[in-house]
């Protein structure tokens, strides 16, 4: 059952005994993990195509259908301000996942977002615009735990050489819950009862996956009633190494941290090459490239396969890498994070000169750029683990919460040089090539000044009034003195 062998975990460390188990019970969180992943950003994802249905002016005169005169910066208002809620939450939402467990913090999100959908037709016909705002701040705050518990829950459930694979799988949910979305809520806007549909089958799905998120899932691997004592003891000895304990957060060494400045601005370029497409891409399709509605929200979809596959395929490469020590985790993570942000970039530049009479090429090149973008669930992403496997998710919700600035003002942004007229490529050539200059930027930022050797901060040993001892220990430590 358990295979052991020699491993390498990155530069200045020393071979050690990796042992490796089976399929467990670690195996059904991961999986309740990604479903939760999936029916989240569902829920988020859909708007992009919902806005567009409740603005769609070729149903007006069907009388079952409330249809809204909402211009492009409105629903550009309407798209970010879930950003607004998501952002505000990121901080307290990482602490209330160290101090709670993610389960039951990612149980009331699952609810949360299920009322609000099934209630969202209501608002918007009784306020318009700004209740619809209203419900997707809503949806912001109760989401914004979900990257932030999903650290907190990896950090606790996996041995240091399995977290690469399998945090790749789990977010990949997000591009799977995006990949189902988008095609989906067309599909549903164009039924007899229109955009409502899109809602309501999304208050069902978060419900219902509430239900088997508080059955199979728990916070830690000693509370869930499947765990068998072997798996538990391999966990717990995996788990030893990265000295997972519950420490008290080092806030002053977070803030001065090198590490975590380079990842804030790389969080940020991410942020907003996300945000672009995220939110954006049905209204380029239908718009820019001048595709129907129903066909765009499908070939929306498309990109989202390429990244989620790109995901998964760089995750598992290049775990094997650096377990086979033939690079070390720090030039894995540069690597696979240039891969992602280089690719994206020249996606983006190759996209700007590109119109509607190249619907084939534009298409090809969106799923092309996305599949690279996906490379970076084996860059910076890991990269709040390798630092510090005990305040991952702080670390990860500081970043988000500093990057989602990013994503509340992308669709801003969009809808200011677009000026109303998403139908004119030269405007859309400007925003591409602006995201795509920052893409390089923010990544070579990354690849000069970051470094993914953990941080002394993060041992248990950590003494604050002499940091300067205890650093040095670490290292020693590390380097196997």
């Amino acid at each position: 059952m358990v295979e052991v062998e020699k491993n390498r975990l990155g530069k200045g460390s020393v071979g050690v005994a990796i042992e490796h188990y089976g399929i467990g019970v670690r195996h059904i969180q991961m999986g309740s993990m990604c479903v939760c992943m999936i029916a989240l950003f569902i829920a988020r994802g859909s708007m992009a195509v919902a806005v567009l249905a409740m603005t769609d002016e070729s149903r007006r005169n069907d009388t079952s259908i409330k249809i809204y005169n909402w211009d492009k910066e409105t629903q550009g208002l309407i798209l970010s301000s879930f950003f607004w809620g998501y952002i505000i939450m990121q901080i307290p939402s990482g602490l209330l996942s160290k101090r709670f467990g993610g389960k039951p913090i990612l149980l009331v999100s699952l609810l949360a977002n299920g009322l609000i959908n099934l209630m969202i037709p209501t608002l918007a016909e009784l306020g318009g615009w700004r209740l619809m705002c209203a419900a997707r701040v809503c949806m912001g705050l109760t989401q914004a735990c979900l990257y932030p518990a999903s650290h907190t829950l990896i950090g606790r459930w996996l041995p240091a050489h399995e977290r690469t694979t399998y945090t790749g799988i789990v977010y990949g949910g997000s591009m799977i819950g995006t990949v189902v979305a988008m095609p989906v809520s067309g599909i549903l806007a164009e039924t007899a009862i229109g955009w409502k549909l899109i809602f309501y089958s999304i208050s069902v799905l978060a419900l219902v996956t509430a239900a088997v998120w508080y059955l199979a899932a728990a916070s830690s691997p000693e509370e869930h009633r499947l765990m068998g004592d072997e798996e538990q003891k391999y966990i717990e000895k995996g788990l030893k190494s990265a000295n997972i304990k519950v420490l008290p957060t080092p806030w002053r060494e977070i803030i001065h941290s090198k590490e975590m400045r380079v990842l804030v601005i790389t969080h940020i370029g991410s942020s907003v090459i996300f945000g672009l497409f995220f939110v954006d891409m049905p209204t380029y399709l239908e718009r820019g490239l001048q595709i129907s509605l129903k066909t765009s929200a499908s070939l929306s979809a498309l990109p989202y396969i390429g990244m989620w596959a790109g995901g998964v395929a760089a995750t598992t490469i290049c775990e094997k890498i650096y377990n086979g020590n033939i690079l070390s985790v720090n030039t894995c993570r540069k690597v696979f994070n240039s891969i992602s942000f280089f690719g994206m970039a020249a996606g983006l530049i190759v996209l700007s000169f590109l119109g509607p009479e190249n619907k084939v090429a534009a298409i090809v090149t969106l799923v092309t750029a996305l599949t690279l973008s996906g490379f970076n669930a084996a860059g910076f992403m890991m990269s709040h683990l390798d630092l510090s496997p005990n305040f991952a998710g702080v670390l990860l919700s500081i970043t988000n919460f500093l990057a989602c600035s990013g994503s509340i003002l992308t669709p801003i942004f969009t809808g200011l040089i677009l000026n109303n007229d998403p139908t004119d490529v030269s405007r859309w050539r400007i925003v591409f090539l602006s995201t795509a200059a920052l893409s390089v930027i923010t990544n070579t930022v990354y690849v000069i000044f970051f470094s993914s050797q953990r941080q002394p901060w993060d041992n248990p040993d950590y003494r604050r009034d002499d940091p300067e001892e205890t650093a040095l220990k670490s290292n020693n430590v590390e380097e196997g003195k």
